[in-house]
């Protein structure tokens, strides 16, 4: 607990030379170099830089400061000032940076090791619990905190706002048993006269034990006194299985940079990362060798759905792959050419032949309304292209406040002088080119491994 103290006391010392330092940086730039942003003079942007970067990797203090040890988070400051430097970060993200930082090490540290002192009781110790779940979004009630917590087991000649800096500046041992003794103890010199349950611990902390030793052994005596032992290590194991979630975060992110170094062109989508279970066996699918539907595949990448289809094995496959295909079904529903013909090659009314066509989507739906239409063919699309428009793409553009297409993609169908026409069908049109207003399947996969780099395996 001393140490956190003189920790909190550090941090907020050195963050007020900081902010002095960079004062006068400011203060000079402005005298020098005419009164105008430091950012837009790269000579003092530079120092303010380093001043700040120097807070955190040459802290020359006897006492070790809250982030000394967290030399992952070191690292990435690193990275971050030099992006700075360069004008490819905005320093105001280091500051949101550090506060974040500073957030997870409160929760692990300084909460851990105060707050359980502030209950008595286990139903106060599982609030506690809860407050531990997610670190503070700032510092703003950390010496809140640690006033409460003190103004309990201080000596009342003592105050509160003394002891971290008295600490700090403590030269030897003795000096800081002699403050603590003061802080907590009260009695002045006369050790005699300390009450019998205070003299048991001060004892402990003569014979080189320190505060927080002195204090988990205060703790221990009062949970067996009042049964809250069990609570405690239910606190100990959540307080272990956070650390080694954090851990595996940490882990998880250096893995990415590495990765990101390595392979700059060849990213794999975040997709798939995030494996869902297999659609048969429901088992968790080799993030190495797996199988999924291509439509799937694209149209989440496309942002159309969120989640791929995907199967363990070739068996899952063959067991599974059928039944899903038919929920990609032909937008043309009944009106579907391959249901109105068996023959898949046809000429007619201008339509352009289904030979060697396969699966094709709606461009306009794709980009503009994320929605997954299809079509069984390019012949199939063109046939069905006055309908899907009306009913699709016209509601849609009016709910989203968008412009019409441009009038000479469509191609309205000429009638015959003295033809006795209703006016729907005067009306009818194609796209003049259906080609244009769709994309393949197979476009959409070449599109979607050339983005990743990744080869989509069906």
């Amino acid at each position: 607990m001393t140490e956190l103290l003189v920790q909190s006391s550090l941090a907020e010392s050195r963050g007020n030379q900081l902010a002095i330092e960079v004062s006068k940086i400011r203060q000079k730039c402005a005298a020098d170099h005419g009164d105008k942003p430091v950012v837009e003079c790269p000579e003092c942007y530079e120092k303010v830089l380093e001043a700040t970067r120097s807070r955190y990797r040459r802290s020359s203090t006897a006492h070790q400061e809250w982030f000394t040890t967290r030399r992952v988070f070191l690292q990435e400051l690193d990275a971050m000032f030099a992006d700075a430097k360069e004008y490819q970060l905005d320093p105001s993200k280091i500051d949101a940076r550090v506060r974040e930082e500073r957030s997870r090490w409160y929760a692990e540290n300084v909460r851990a090791s105060l707050l359980r002192l502030m209950v008595e009781d286990p139903a106060g110790r599982e609030a506690v619990f809860e407050k531990l779940e997610e670190p503070p979004s700032d510092l703003a009630g950390l010496p809140k905190d640690i006033t409460d917590i003190l103004s309990k087991g201080l000596h009342p000649a003592v105050g509160v706002a003394d002891v971290p800096d008295r600490l700090a500046a403590a030269k030897d041992s003795d000096s800081r048993v002699r403050l603590l003794k003061e802080a907590f103890f009260g009695n002045g010199d006369d050790e005699a006269n300390l009450p019998e349950d205070h003299q048991k611990y001060f004892e402990m902390l003569k014979h080189g034990l320190s505060m927080e030793q002195v204090v988990d052994r205060i703790l221990e005596d009062r949970q067996a006194s009042i049964g809250a032992r069990e609570q405690t290590e239910k606190l100990k194991r959540r307080l272990k299985e956070l650390n080694a979630a954090r851990a595996a975060h940490e882990l998880q992110k250096s893995r990415k940079a590495r990765n990101k170094a390595s392979f700059a062109d060849q990213r794999v989508p975040e997709e798939l990362y995030n494996i869902p279970p297999c659609a048969v066996c429901r088992e968790v699918p080799n993030p190495q060798e797996f199988l999924c539907c291509q439509i799937c595949a694209v149209l989440v990448g496309r942002g159309v759905q969120d989640q791929q289809h995907v199967y363990c094995t070739p068996e899952c496959e063959g067991k599974g792959h059928s039944t899903h295909a038919d929920t990609h079904t032909c937008a043309s529903g009944d009106d579907c050419i391959e249901l109105q013909y068996e023959d898949d090659t046809m000429e007619n009314d201008g339509m352009p032949s289904n030979s060697g066509d396969k699966t094709n989507f709606c461009v306009e739906c794709l980009s503009s309304f994320k929605l997954p239409t299809q079509w069984c063919s390019l012949a199939c699309a063109g046939k069905d292209f006055q309908h899907h428009r009306e009913a699709v793409h016209l509601p849609w553009r009016k709910k989203l406040g968008l412009d019409g297409e441009v009038a000479d993609r469509l191609s309205y169908d000429s009638v015959a002088e003295g033809d006795s026409t209703t006016e729907s069908t005067a009306r009818r049109y194609h796209a003049k080119d259906i080609a244009a207003e769709t994309i393949s399947l197979q476009m959409l996969v070449t599109e979607w491994e050339e983005k990743n780099g990744v080869h989509l395996e069906t």
